[in-house]
């Protein structure tokens, strides 16, 4: 194969240069030569060649005082320099590579060692040329993403500053107005309060499961697992939601065991019963029933949040937790959902070590599975509650 590169070949001798320049040029290679170590310099001082044939014995200047100047020369210190030497001494060897020469050919050499020694290094220092510039391409790539990571940072932080408040705020004044709006009370007005409570509700819930998806995927949530009584933990969830549950006259059943705890981060837990237990009360028709309960085994208990409503056909429950299929759904009063929390819920879960499965049947219901580490004091043993 023929080459593409230029070599300098620095030798005080006329017929060396002519043999040499006539074997690399059949090889392709361009050549220059030159017949001093000052020549040599002021050469490379405009020029920038792949590699370089070096005399270790030159009148004036020698092959090693050269090589030591080229390689305190910026722009081309790491080009590869071969030296050609008649002497056979180990100890002169060791210098010119102590020095940074890459190879030596003996004089008088056979013509097949000096073009396999120059391909070789040729090709080498080519990988390491095109190596040094992907990697200098990377480096601008990777400045770019911290430069976009940054600015999208910057956009959550206002997203969670100026909008989570004012959404808040909504959600609360909206809760005041269904309290204050009368179970009497009839008409176009209480309706529309009832909507816009629910719209809001929808909306914070949203919002609070991007930026919390938002977070995790950019590594800023902590994980701090802790002793957690998970009785409580779910009565907890059930206060949040009990308006909703009000609303459609759905029924919540805690059946977690008063002393049972898990070593759980009690933030990701309080998110995963939240979206579960939301999630079932959505899809559960007016006076169903939601309950959530456990199941001990060995060092994992599992809790499932369990319900009597709508239910979905098997390519529904397979898709739940892809990234890529996840899909936007409706309650059964028309409740607005992404899928998000679903996809929460799993990164949460698998963040402890466990695992979430989903369990359905249309028109019958549907039950979430998922397990945690058992705390070691936890009394229950392989008990399960239906």
């Amino acid at each position: 194969m023929k080459k593409n590169g230029t070599i300098l070949i620095v030798d005080d001798s006329e017929a060396l240069l002519e043999l040499i320049t006539s074997l690399l040029s059949t090889e392709g290679y361009s050549t220059s030569t030159v017949e001093t170590g000052e020549a040599a310099i002021e050469f490379l001082i405009n020029n920038q060649p792949d590699l370089i044939l070096l005399d270790r014995t030159l009148p004036g200047m020698n092959g090693f005082e050269v090589c030591k100047q080229i390689k305190r020369m910026k722009r081309v210190g790491k080009i590869p320099i071969i030296f050609l030497t008649a002497s056979t001494n180990v100890k002169e060897k060791v210098e010119g590579f102590r020095i940074g020469a890459v190879d030596y050919i003996t004089k008088p050499f056979e013509k097949e060692e000096l073009l396999a020694r120059v391909n070789s290094h040729f090709e080498l220092y080519k990988l390491s040329q095109l190596l040094k510039e992907q990697t200098e391409v990377l480096k601008e790539r990777e400045n770019i993403l911290s430069d976009l990571n940054a600015t999208k940072d910057k956009f959550f932080s206002i997203i969670a500053h100026d909008l989570k408040g004012p959404f808040s705020n909504i959600f609360e004044l909206s809760k005041l107005l269904k309290e204050k709006c009368s179970e009497s009370d009839e008409g176009e007005a209480k309706e529309i309060i009832r909507h816009l409570y629910t719209t809001a509700e929808n909306t914070r819930n949203l919002l609070e499961n991007l930026l919390e998806w938002a977070s995790i995927q950019r590594g800023k949530i902590e994980y701090n697992p802790e002793n957690v009584n998970l009785h409580s933990a779910v009565s907890e969830c059930f206060n949040v939601l009990m308006a909703n549950s009000k609303c459609k006259s759905i029924s919540m059943a805690n059946k977690i065991l008063p002393k049972t705890t898990v070593f759980a981060d009690f933030n990701m837990l309080n998110t995963i019963l939240r979206n579960l237990v939301s999630n079932a009360i959505k899809f559960t028709p007016k006076d169903g029933t939601v309950t959530v309960y456990e199941n001990g085994i060995k060092d994992t208990i599992t809790i499932c949040v369990s319900d009597n409503g709508v239910g979905m056909d098997l390519k529904t429950a397979n898709n739940l937790f892809n990234a890529n299929k996840v899909q936007s759904t409706y309650g059964t009063e028309g409740e607005q959902g992404t899928g998000l929390g679903l996809l929460l819920c799993k990164e949460f879960v698998e963040k402890h070590g466990g695992k979430i499965w989903v369990e359905s049947e249309v028109g019958v219901g549907t039950k979430f599975w998922f397990s945690l580490p058992w705390h070691d004091n936890t009394v229950l043993i392989g008990t399960a509650y239906r």
